[in-house]
């Protein structure tokens, strides 16, 4: 199932006919509000006010239901164009905050976390492969240019992101692009390289000349 990006790497939503759309806002807030186990053709058919056969004419079963929920408010993340290796890590955060927030909700996180549908936590799973493949390309970049340490376990910041993003959403219901600033500022301290690295980086420099 094909999505799209705008040119800033926002989400553009698949043309649908407004029926569709229905159906999938109704399982979607299902989903953030109880959690995978809860989204079935019945439930939705109550939330949206659509007929259960109507709903089976567009799809066959709860699974590609889900999927098409989740799949409405996802793509394939682009960084915008043009943005410093910090800023582009800075957006990558908030994209995984909007994540956290607006496609899982607290029903998702907790479906995810209990694995109460593993289907779902497979879909989640693949949803965040992208993700995933451009912040370690962030991250390497930032290392590889210097920006970053030589010694930065990639895996350990992306748990970081992750983490930071389940944890204040856990803890608060939202998190605010002011809190996503301070989660990015106290990565970039164990990120940048400190004064003995950057003099260690350049005898490596002066000793390869």
């Amino acid at each position: 199932m094909a999505t799209g990006t705008g040119s800033e790497g926002e989400h553009v939503p698949l043309r649908r006919s407004a029926k569709e759309q229905q159906i999938v806002a109704a399982a979607l807030d299902i989903l953030r509000d109880r959690g995978p186990a809860a989204v079935n053709i019945e439930s939705v058919s109550a939330a949206s006010g659509i007929a259960k056969s109507t709903i089976y004419r567009r799809f066959s079963n709860r699974d590609e239901l889900i999927a098409s929920a989740v799949d409405s408010v996802t793509a394939a993340p682009v960084v915008p164009p043009g943005l410093d290796i910090e800023d582009e890590l800075r957006w990558a955060v908030r994209r995984c905050r909007d994540g956290v927030e607006h496609v899982l909700g607290l029903g998702g996180v907790t479906g995810v976390l209990v694995d109460q549908d593993p289907h779902f936590s497979a879909t989640i799973r693949s949803m965040l492969v992208p993700w995933i493949a451009l912040v370690r390309d962030i991250l390497v970049r930032g290392i590889t240019s210097g920006r970053f340490r030589r010694d930065v376990d990639v895996d350990v910041a992306l748990n970081f992101i992750l983490g930071a993003s389940l944890g204040e959403f856990i803890r608060a219901g939202t998190a605010s692009d002011e809190w996503t600033d301070r989660v990015v500022r106290m990565l970039l301290l164990l990120l940048r390289p400190s004064a003995d690295d950057r003099d260690e980086s350049d005898g490596d420099v002066t000793r390869s000349v």
